[in-house]
């Protein structure tokens, strides 16, 4: 829906607008209300209305601008399936930003894209009625497993959070994707894991505050100082690190790595990072021992025919 003509946002939001969106205009308005929707002054009924625009704009990325511009090339790119198959008069259902999720996990995305999915990717976090696929696919899985966590007034990230406690207990197959699409996601940044984050937000301060964000970088750096006996972690953030460490394990033997940066992440993350590594480096020491003594005997040979 277009904020121009979007009176009834216009209306509710009247006194955030002056107040948090002074110098936008129609077309930046609702983008604003959306930067400021989790301040501790927004009025509740304003930042339900934006609640309500968001899930609209995350049904059919079409509806979504910012998103349309940042991701042109992206989506026929990746999405050519999604949009081949839709037709012009239906809703997405969510699919097209649901792909681009999963190339960022990937870190695929242009870097335009890439900061607007980092956006719908934290926002969905902590609510899910902004990803449409979890809502389609998890219906049942929430309304039985996490219906108090789906109650809350507030949402905060506690039915994601319901959904990744409980995974083993998940039997319908795409909620199950979904559920491994969200801790794949949280790999790539934890930013988008607002229950890690928070549990981890010190331990980030003082130990990777100079990593820069995303791309699992920061993930990494915990996981180091997690395995580092002379580094001390907040008693919680060391229990949802280990918490997230069987899920990305469980993760990874139902859903194995789609590419490199993939595996690389798993490694990263695994239990066994060491061993693994050193079992890495160890073959690839001896590939360039034997690399070595081949070119010695190949040399040798060689010498010894021009001889003859």
């Amino acid at each position: 829906m277009d904020p121009e003509l979007d009176y009834t946002l216009m209306r509710v939001c009247k006194q955030m607008i002056k107040r948090f969106c002074p110098e936008a205009d129609s077309k930046t308005m609702l983008q604003c209300l959306k930067q400021n929707k989790n301040s501790e002054l927004m009025d509740p009924k304003c930042k339900q209305m934006i609640t309500k625009r968001q899930i609209t704009q995350n049904t059919d990325y079409r509806l979504n601008p910012v998103l349309r511009k940042a991701c042109k090339a992206d989506i026929p790119k990746f999405c050519h399936g999604i949009l081949t198959k839709a037709k012009d008069d239906s809703e997405l259902e969510g699919q097209v930003i649901s792909c681009l999720k999963l190339r960022y996990a990937d870190q695929r995305l242009s870097s335009d894209c890439e900061d607007q999915i980092r956006i719908i990717i934290q926002e969905s976090a902590l609510d899910y009625r902004l990803d449409p696929q979890l809502q389609l696919h998890c219906s049942d899985e929430i309304a039985n497993l996490c219906a108090e966590e789906a109650a809350a007034q507030e949402q905060t990230g506690q039915v994601e959070e319901c959904l990744k406690v409980n995974l083993l207990k998940i039997r319908t197959e795409l909620c199950k994707k979904e559920v491994l699409n969200m801790l794949k996601e949280s790999k790539a940044d934890i930013f988008v894991d607002p229950v890690l984050h928070t549990a981890c937000a010190l331990d980030i301060k003082h130990h990777c505050a100079a990593i820069t964000p995303g791309r699992g970088r920061q993930m990494s750096c915990l996981m180091e100082a997690l395995e580092d006996k002379r580094v001390r972690l907040q008693p919680e953030c060391k229990k949802r690190l280990n918490d997230r460490i069987e899920m990305w394990s469980y993760a990874a033997k139902v859903a194995p790595a789609d590419g490199f940066s993939d595996l690389a992440m798993q490694v990263m993350t695994s239990p066994s990072k060491n061993y693994i590594l050193s079992v890495i480096s160890g073959s690839i020491c001896i590939l360039f021992l034997i690399g070595l003594m081949c070119g010695r005997i190949t040399k040798r040979v060689t010498r010894e025919l021009k001889d003859r």
